[in-house]
C-alpha cells in the first residue's frame, strides 16, 4: 500500500482551503486531515515516538469533523494549516519505517 497519500492528501486539502471555498469543503478537509492525523498517531505509536503521537493527536482533535473547533479567523486557520502541513511533510518518513 502506498502510504504517501496520508501525508500528501492533507497538505493538498489545506492548500486548496486557502481559496474561498464553500463551507462544505472545509468539512471535507477536516475529515481528510483528521483521518490522516489518526493514521500518523498510529504510526507514531508503532515507532514509539510519543512526542509526535501527541502532536498528531492534537491535530486530530483540532480538525475533527464531529465537534468542530472554530477559530473564526481565516488568517489564523491559514497559519495553523501551514504548521500542520509542514509537520506532515517533515514526519512523512514515519510512515515508511516499518
Amino acid at each position: 500500500m502506498n502510504k504517501n497519500i496520508f501525508w500528501i492528501a492533507p497538505i493538498i486539502a489545506m492548500a486548496i482551503g486557502i481559496l474561498p471555498m464553500p463551507y462544505g469543503y472545509y468539512n471535507l478537509s477536516r475529515i481528510i486531515v483528521c483521518g490522516c492525523s489518526l493514521f500518523f498517531v498510529y504510526n507514531s505509536h508503532l515507532q514509539k515516538d510519543t512526542t509526535f503521537l501527541w502532536i498528531f493527536g492534537f491535530f486530530a482533535a483540532l480538525y475533527n469533523p464531529i465537534i468542530p473547533i472554530h477559530l473564526y479567523d481565516k488568517e489564523l486557520w491559514m497559519v495553523v494549516n501551514l504548521v500542520t502541513g509542514i509537520t506532515f511533510f517533515l514526519k512523512r518518513d514515519i510512515l515508511n519505517s516499518d
